[in-house]
């Protein structure tokens, strides 16, 4: 039985999402009148065409202004208060029959207003029952719809931490003056590119260490190269440096000085390329 009833402690989100609670409240009205129509707790048979199309009206009016105070006014004006902060199950069952609750004292206002029918204790325990039907499904639907939604996020953000940490190879290749010279790299590996005369050297490291090769090319080309990966990024007249890779930096009176790879190799990002370089930076 403890077992059981600990049940109620558990976390249970407070649903202040006021697109999703309006679909509710339209859902509940009908629901409620298609009960009521099928069940009857007032016995209409005495009533006049006028007088029912006025009861079908009021139960509208009645149920929906009900629901929209409750799940909409409550929740846009007091779910940051410190009573919904730690919502649980049993909270939330509470604050269903409070909902019911509400929604009956309004059904027995409108007919000591009207006169149409006496709200007998009887038809007050029909009415409540009905109501908690469609209400009380709230609690396993919200908490199921909720659990799939975090669930199926959860999902995509460890994918997403799962690529980040062992992203799918992507090849760069960088082609050479000589056609038997091109490279092709991981571009995940790749540390840097370095100017070197009529020649880039790249730098790129994988498990058996830090590796490097000429190749007959130009920095422009490699630079075009790279150009589908923006975190390849032109930091100096004689460096492309994958940001990546960066394990620090260090500012001087030219700019920075960024140290790449494990063995940190020093880099320079010039005063012509410091902006550029934040703003990318940030985004990558």
């Amino acid at each position: 039985m403890a077992k059981r009833l600990e049940f109620l402690k558990k976390s249970y989100p407070f649903n202040d999402d006021l697109k999703q609670n309006t679909k509710i409240i339209f859902v509940i009205s009908l629901v409620l009148l298609l009960l009521f129509f099928l069940f009857r707790p007032f016995d209409i048979k005495t009533l006049n065409t006028q007088e029912k199309y006025a009861l079908i009206g009021g139960l509208i009016v009645v149920i929906f202004l009900g629901l929209s105070i409750n799940l909409l006014l409550v929740p846009a004006f007091l779910g940051d208060a410190r009573l919904f902060k730690k919502w649980t199950v049993l909270k939330e069952i509470f604050w269903n029959l409070w909902i019911t609750f509400t929604i009956a004292t309004a059904y027995f206002l409108y007919f000591q207003i009207t006169g149409y029918f006496t709200f007998s204790f009887y038809v007050l325990v029909k009415v409540l029952i009905l109501s908690m039907i469609p209400i009380s499904i709230l609690i396993p639907y919200n908490r199921t719809r909720l659990l799939r939604m975090h669930l199926q996020s959860a999902l995509e953000l460890n994918r997403y931490l799962e690529e980040k940490t062992n992203p799918l190879p992507k090849v760069i290749h960088l082609q050479s003056d000589y056609e038997k010279d091109d490279l092709s790299v991981d571009v995940n590996n790749l540390l840097y590119i370095r100017s070197a005369n009529n020649y880039i050297e790249v730098f790129w490291q994988d498990r058996k260490g830090t590796h490097s090769r000429l190749v007959r090319s130009t920095l422009n080309r490699a630079e075009e190269a790279s150009k589908d990966y923006p975190f390849i990024f032109r930091c100096h007249r004689a460096f492309l440096v994958n940001i990546n890779q960066i394990k620090r930096l260090e500012g001087n009176p030219q700019g920075y000085v960024l140290y790449v790879g494990e063995e940190e190799h020093p880099l320079s990002v010039s005063r012509k390329y410091i902006l550029p370089f934040k703003e990318i930076f940030y985004k990558v």
